[in-house]
């Protein structure tokens, strides 16, 4: 039961942070795209998570909620979400990038409306690349480790998650929880990734027809 919790735990914080990521990184994309006089300045901020070690990040996040995210699940999430930012950010700005205005405007030549244009254009050339940022984003936040420890912390079925509690037993010497603990890690990492494989080779196929 303890370690269903544990679990049930790291997918609330990573779905989470997952959703916020994904939101953010298609705003930052748009702004980019957009703007593109921003574009340096948004590289910057979308970039810096993966340049500064993590502990740094959940210390800046505690400092500008005022310790109000402190201890919170909430708060890991946040984390998870900054740190993933990096890379859900570059795969959705290539992804829009890549949808060739052309065929939009040709769709609204031929009267289709925004809507179908959307469904039956844009989407189809963008949706792999979305559903790719999407795993990215789940991947990297359920993996999380410093940034989630500094803000959320370690406390059992609370905030506690595989990455933490992995951590513990091994502080503990608990060989067997370790174990168990990592075996769980293992799969679901390893399912994630097969699934994320699974879109790329789609998006490989797709882009040879």
């Amino acid at each position: 039961m303890d370690i269903l919790n544990i679990i049930m735990v790291t997918l609330k914080i990573s779905l989470l942070a997952t959703f916020i990521c994904f939101v953010f990184s298609l705003i930052f994309s748009y702004i980019s795209i957009k703007f593109t006089k921003l574009t340096f300045f948004i590289d910057i901020i979308t970039t810096l998570p993966l340049a500064l070690p993590p502990v740094i990040t959940g210390y800046f996040l505690i400092f500008i909620s005022d310790g109000n995210i402190a201890f919170e699940w909430i708060g890991g999430s946040l984390a998870c979400a900054i740190i993933a930012l990096p890379l859900v950010y570059r795969t959705i700005l290539i992804t829009l990038n890549s949808i060739d205005s052309s065929l939009i405007n040709t769709s609204r030549i031929l009267g289709a409306n925004k809507r179908n244009t959307f469904l039956y254009v844009i989407f189809p050339v963008i949706k792999t690349g979305i559903f790719s940022a999407i795993f990215l984003g789940f991947i990297r936040s359920i993996s999380e480790f410093g940034a989630t420890m500094i803000v959320s912390g370690n406390i059992s079925g609370k905030t506690q998650t595989l990455s933490t509690a992995i951590y513990t037993s091994i502080q503990n010497g608990n060989t067997t929880k370790l174990i168990q603990l990592s075996s769980v890690s293992i799969f679901l990492a390893v399912i994630t990734v097969i699934i994320f494989n699974i879109i790329r080779k789609k998006q490989n196929f797709d882009n040879l027809l």
